[in-house]
C-alpha cells in the first residue's frame, strides 16, 4: 500500500469523522507525520491543547478510528501520554464501535456528549 494512499485515507477520516467534533469546541488536530511503517503522529490545536479530556478524545475517538484503516499500525498524539496497557483495554472495550460526526436524524443511536452533532453509533465504521 502506498504512503500516499495511507495519507489520503488518514486525512479523509480526520476531515470527515474527527475534525468537525473538535471544531465545535474550538479545537483541531494536525497531522505531523505518517511514517513508512504506518505510524500516524498527530498534535492537538486550539482549545484541545488545554482540554482535560484530550487523553480520552485521543484514545477513544481518534486513535480507535484511525487504527481501523488498513496500513495504520499506530497513532500517537503529541503531549498526550496514555499507558500502553490502558490503550489495550480501551481497544478491547471499543472494538466494533465508531465515533463519527453526523446529523442526529441520520444515526441509529444517539448519545450526546456535550454536542448535538457528535453521536455514538454502534457497529458503524
Amino acid at each position: 500500500m502506498s504512503d500516499a494512499s495511507i495519507s489520503f485515507r488518514v486525512s479523509e477520516v480526520i476531515d470527515h469523522d474527527v475534525r468537525p467534533g473538535l471544531r465545535i469546541h474550538g479545537g483541531d488536530v494536525e497531522i505531523l507525520q505518517i511514517t513508512e511503517s504506518g505510524c500516524v503522529h498527530l498534535a492537538f490545536e486550539g482549545a484541545c491543547r488545554g482540554c482535560s479530556l484530550k487523553s480520552v478524545t485521543y484514545a477513544v475517538a481518534i486513535r480507535q478510528r484511525l487504527l481501523e484503516l488498513s496500513g495504520v499500525s499506530d497513532v500517537t498524539m503529541e503531549d498526550v501520554n496514555v499507558a500502553p496497557a490502558a490503550l489495550e483495554r480501551i481497544s478491547a472495550v471499543y472494538k466494533g464501535f465508531s465515533f463519527q460526526s453526523r446529523k442526529p436524524e441520520t444515526s441509529a443511536a444517539v448519545v450526546q456528549h456535550g454536542s448535538p452533532n457528535i453521536n455514538f453509533v454502534p457497529g458503524n465504521s
